[in-house]
């Protein structure tokens, strides 16, 4: 495991209290690995952090890289695919009006009662929390993407390959009665080119900023200027375990790029 993955806290508690602290910006994953997790208490879980938010919850969703979590989870890594299909399926039932059920190939949740729902609804005024999913590099990970995701987040692409690849996923998502995704983009950024050089020149080459947030201004306008409409700025990689201040640092080392995407 790179020593980068190495000290990670748990997303949803982190996310309660930064809800907790908050009042306007969206909150989320980037990525829950569904496979680590079982549907109706994901649901429960994600469902209670909507609500202790106000609505603001994003979950982004993926399958993960690492065979050996997958190992350590007694899950077969090599239907991560076909599983996080059936596992986001089962999710979004569970946040359906009571009572809930759902068969699937992997998961099953009999029928009960799952309250309460989240606050947030889909397009059909249904109870349903915002899922952010990557993928869509292959004919399998498109159609789970453009059957379930209301926005799609890629992993190492540039604006120009995120609008290319969601135009594909917007035709798809058609196809199963669906609206347009949202765009998301994903950016590895550091002050120092030494902090992003372990992704630099690799699969996030393309991704990984370096530089004062006055020097990375272009680049969020060039993203603007293509459609993206969500950029996430990775920086939990600044250092192995960071503390509360490193957070607070990094919010405010980056906040001109926030001004500069609201403008």
């Amino acid at each position: 495991m790179p020593d980068p993955y190495r000290c990670m806290l748990s997303p949803i508690e982190l996310l309660s209290f930064v809800a907790a602290a908050t009042e306007r910006v969206q909150i989320g994953t980037s990525i829950l690995v569904t496979a680590y997790y079982r549907p109706l208490l994901l649901a429960k879980r994600l469902t209670t952090l909507d609500i202790l938010s106000g609505g603001r919850v994003v979950a982004g969703l993926g399958l993960g890289w690492s065979k050996d979590e997958y190992d350590h989870m007694d899950t077969p890594f090599t239907q991560r695919g076909a599983r996080m299909t059936d596992f986001v399926r089962a999710l979004k039932a569970c946040w359906l009006p009571d009572p809930v059920e759902y068969h699937g190939e992997f998961f099953d949740v009999p029928k009960c009662d799952s309250s309460p729902k989240p606050l947030q609804r889909n397009s059909a005024g249904e109870p349903q929390i915002e899922i952010a999913m990557g993928g869509g590099g292959n004919p399998q990970g498109a159609r789970r993407v453009a059957e379930l995701a209301d926005a799609w987040n890629p992993a190492g692409a540039p604006p120009e390959m995120v609008m290319e690849g969601l135009a594909g996923l917007n035709a798809m998502a058609a196809e199963f009665g669906r609206g347009p995704l949202k765009s998301y983009m994903r950016i590895f950024a550091n002050p120092t080119m030494a902090g992003v050089e372990p992704w630099h020149g690799g699969f996030f080459g393309p991704m990984s900023w370096s530089g004062t947030a006055e020097e990375m201004k272009p680049k969020v306008e060039e993203a603007k200027e293509a459609g993206i409409e969500h950029i996430i700025i990775e920086t939990g990689f600044w250092e192995p375990c960071p503390s509360s201040q490193n957070w607070i640092d990094q919010v405010d080392f980056f906040a001109p790029l926030v001004e500069v995407a609201h403008s």
